[in-house]
């Protein structure tokens, strides 16, 4: 799977290059894939940040879609760390990922909720045999994440999906992978 780190901020695309990331300066809307990445919130609204612009270019039905699948699915809530998948219409990006990176729109409180966001939507595109999927920088806009976590936590959360770890033996190997991610 082709995975592609888009973003119009040039401090994420510099965090992402500095953690070995091939991440791009512009618009995700110049980058086709299977996928688009929304860093949504557990409730699927779709009106404000990147989610605006997703439905402002797809259509409201995109967000009506979300909400349903959250309501009938997750009863009621997306939590940070899942991810579903919804059709867009749209023929350059066909399906549409969310994945909240917070409960609600707000500063995000800690940075790890970008690596279980991230995780998620590779997870989710995986198990959907997505061929490629596109990925603004999670948490960087109205979450105001600083970006070298918003780079670190993505690196995190992608090697997560793609090399998943074995369960920690212990309480203290748990807290020793959670801690050891730093910028």
């Amino acid at each position: 799977m082709r995975i592609i780190l888009v973003d119009r901020n040039q401090s994420v695309v510099d965090a992402w290059r500095a953690q070995g990331l091939a991440g791009e300066f512009g618009s995700i809307f110049d980058h086709p894939a299977a996928a688009i990445v929304s860093p949504a919130n557990s409730f699927g609204f779709m009106d404000g940040g990147i989610d605006l612009a997703y439905s402002e270019r797809f259509g409201w039905h995109v967000q009506d879609r979300v909400q349903k699948r959250i309501v009938d699915e997750f009863d009621g809530e997306l939590l940070i760390g899942q991810a579903l998948t919804v059709a867009t219409d749209d023929v350059d990006w066909p399906h549409l990922i969310s994945a909240p990176t917070m409960r609600v729109p707000m500063i995000i409180p800690d940075a790890t909720h970008i690596r279980l966001a991230t995780r998620a939507a590779i997870r989710e595109a995986i198990s959907s045999q997505m061929e490629s999927v596109v990925i603004p920088g999670m948490g960087a806009g109205c979450g105001q994440v600083r970006p070298e976590w918003v780079a670190c936590m993505m690196k995190a959360g992608i090697e997560d999906a793609l090399s998943p770890k074995d369960f920690p033996r212990s309480l203290n190997v748990a807290l020793d992978r959670h801690y050891s991610v730093r910028p």
